[in-house]
């Protein structure tokens, strides 16, 4: 039986999650695991909002189901995850292993920065003779990015230089955070001899913005990075850096992982040795075959725009797909129209959306949507298995989705991220072994354009609903519950009609209150409003949901509906005569309340107009009230 490992990261870091997958993968294979990656795109500098919203994914598995936990620590620290995941992980007691991150009470599999980076600083200052050093740094208080700056400072010391506090440029990892710092930084200080910068991020962001505005790297200054990102290579110049072997940790670490669940030893921390890569951006020449990856990547200059394309008219398609839909099933119809007419299937032919139940009520009881956590059911709301379309259904949310494993399939790998507005829950999407969904944050772009298209259809939704009740209330008599005449041109007349093209009886049957004017007079209009109120009650007591009662003016009522027995017509009437005088003693109302009914049979087959079948009814209905009135008179 396969094991079930979960697996919590951030997703910016897509080429070291990439990377460190492929070990894992390759090690979920040879143990026979299914991976379940649950992944956040929180970031340093997003509003708290959209950071709960991301972060919320993690509070979707228990993990107390699952075999194992992976953390990928050293991306956990945008937002606090790190420590809400360390909480759940110690209270569950499920065997975990953290890559890149010590953390106390969990074995961690790390490369050890410090060793890389002190190299690559040495052959800085011995072989470039480098004196003035820039760091470009990571998250301060981040515990890699301090081994690193430690590293750098102690080959300064080791050569009698010192790095000043005016020469650290905070980049929070980022690229485009570096190139809104440096301009700043460059006004108000010489260029140094180099930048080494704590990620490769920040040393790509540090060299195209220096090259964009007249310098040359590395003939005015030197510039390196850290983890060895493949697209440094293929940079000109290329960028010197440290490789860190995240496909080897992934590997390793899933492998202590299955120890562990065996009843393995713990082992705390294993670290794993990083070490310079040495190319052209300190000033070095480059082998032969980066050369030639140089040249490659010069081809998709032409290549990744039109890719780029045809991925924005992929999530353009997606947001037509649920453009006007005004149902769930509807919209569930309108994506897989969309998926099975696409000729690009970034998303690969297995996957699913889910809503989570309260989403989902925040749409037709106009309540607010879920915030913390997910709710026990899930809407999947489109889903795919092999390339064909799934039903709507609802799953239990424990379920995650409904697309199972074959027995036969080994190293499954589900990726699962949240669908959020700010802090508002949507739900989740689940991509089955389709690494490209984490390239270039597929995964964040494809949810936005989701997210996007759900908002505007859960819009589109609630105010057709909000239509509808105006509608409704716009037929309705505010004072009876009843329909008015408005609707009895809406509802009522239609029925009538649609009866008689069944070739079916129906029934017209006029209602009276008798004596209201004595009513109104003797005790008032208030009282009289009361009988009116309980001559409706009656009425809608005593007829079927799919007839029309309908308040035609002042104390006269009509009921219309088809006719289904003989005696139905007597039946009713009896009832409604019944209903009134029960609910009048109940209330031991001051008078007495009593109505006269009139009523005629609609026959489908004879050609006559309803003007006539209302005159009937109405004279019916008269002649009940006469005899009403002549029986008192006797009694009297």
């Amino acid at each position: 039986m396969s094991r079930k490992i979960a697996i919590l990261g951030n997703g910016w870091s897509d080429e070291y999650i990439l990377s460190s997958l492929e070990g894992i993968k390759r090690g979920a294979e040879e143990f026979d695991c299914e991976i379940h990656f649950f992944i956040e795109y929180a970031s340093h500098d997003s509003l708290n909002d959209s950071m709960q919203g991301e972060i919320n994914i993690l509070n979707l598995p228990d993990l107390k189901q699952y075999d194992g936990v992976i953390l990928l620590g050293n991306t956990l620290m945008n937002a606090g995850e790190l420590t809400l995941v360390q909480d759940r992980i110690m209270s569950s007691g499920v065997p975990t292993v953290c890559l890149e991150y010590e953390i106390d009470g969990i074995d961690c599999i790390c490369t050890e920065n410090y060793s890389g980076m002190y190299e690559l600083c040495k052959h800085m200052v011995e072989e470039h003779d480098v004196k003035r050093v820039v760091f470009v740094s990571g998250i301060d208080g981040n515990a890699e990015n301090a081994d690193r700056k430690r590293a750098l400072e102690q080959v300064l010391h080791e050569h009698n230089l010192s790095l000043a506090p005016e020469d650290i440029i905070y980049g929070d990892w980022s690229y485009y955070a570096v190139q809104m710092k440096l301009p700043e930084w460059l006004q108000n200080h010489e260029l140094p001899d180099a930048f080494i910068c704590a990620n490769d991020v920040m040393a790509l962001g540090v060299t195209t913005y220096l090259t964009h505005n007249g310098y040359s790297v590395p003939e005015d200054v030197s510039v390196t990075g850290f983890d060895n990102l493949s697209s440094t290579k293929c940079y000109v110049p290329a960028i010197t850096t440290v490789e860190r072997g995240w496909n080897d940790s992934g590997y390793e670490g899933l492998k202590h992982l299955m120890d562990l669940i065996e009843g393995g030893p713990s082992t705390s921390a294993v670290f794993h040795p990083s070490h310079p890569v040495i190319r052209e951006s300190c000033g070095c020449q480059v082998t032969g075959a980066i050369r030639k990856e140089q040249l490659a990547s010069v081809n998709q200059i032409y290549n990744v725009p039109i890719e780029r394309t045809l991925f924005d008219w992929h999530l353009t398609g997606l947001d037509d797909s649920m453009t006007g839909r005004l149902s769930l099933e509807d919209i569930h119809d309108g994506l897989q129209e969309f998926f099975a007419s696409s000729e690009t299937h970034y998303e690969g032919d297995t996957f699913c959306i889910c809503l989570d139940d309260d989403f989902v009520n925040s749409i037709f009881e106009n309540t607010e949507p879920r915030y913390q956590g997910y709710g026990e059911r899930m809407h999947v709301l489109y889903a795919q298995r092999d390339g064909k379309a799934m039903p709507y259904q609802k799953i239990n949310t424990s379920y995650i989705f409904p697309i199972m494993s074959e027995p036969s399939e080994k190293g499954n790998i589900y990726f699962i991220a949240p669908i959020h507005s700010q802090s508002a829950n949507i739900g989740y999407v689940v991509f089955k072994n389709t690494f490209k969904v984490l390239q270039t944050f597929f995964i964040y772009s494809w949810v936005r354009h989701l997210r996007i298209g759900l908002l505007r259809c859960r819009e589109n939704i609630i105010m057709s609903n909000l239509n509808k009740q105006l509608e409704e209330y716009s037929i309705l008599d505010e004072l009876s519950g009843l329909y008015n005449r408005k609707g009895l041109v809406t509802k009522g007349i239609p029925l009538l009609e649609k009866a008689k093209q069944n070739g079916n009886h129906a029934l017209l049957m006029m209602v009276d209150i008798d004596k209201m004017k004595i009513i109104n007079d003797r005790y008032g209009h208030l009282q009289g409003d009361l009988a009116i109120r309980l001559v409706a009650q009656a009425i809608k007591a005593s007829i079927s949901e799919t007839w029309c009662g309908i308040r035609y003016g002042g104390d006269e009522f009509l009921i219309i509906g088809e006719k289904h027995y003989a005696d139905e017509e007597g039946v009713l009437k009896r009832k409604i005569c019944r209903t009134v005088k029960n609910e009048a003693e109940a209330l031991k109302i001051p008078f007495e309340l009593t109505v006269s009914v009139g009523s005629v049979q609609i026959d489908p087959t004879k050609d006559m107009g309803l003007d006539e079948y209302f005159q009937i009814a109405d004279t019916a209905m008269y002649d009940m009230k006469k005899k009403a009135q002549e029986r008192n008179l006797t009694e009297t």
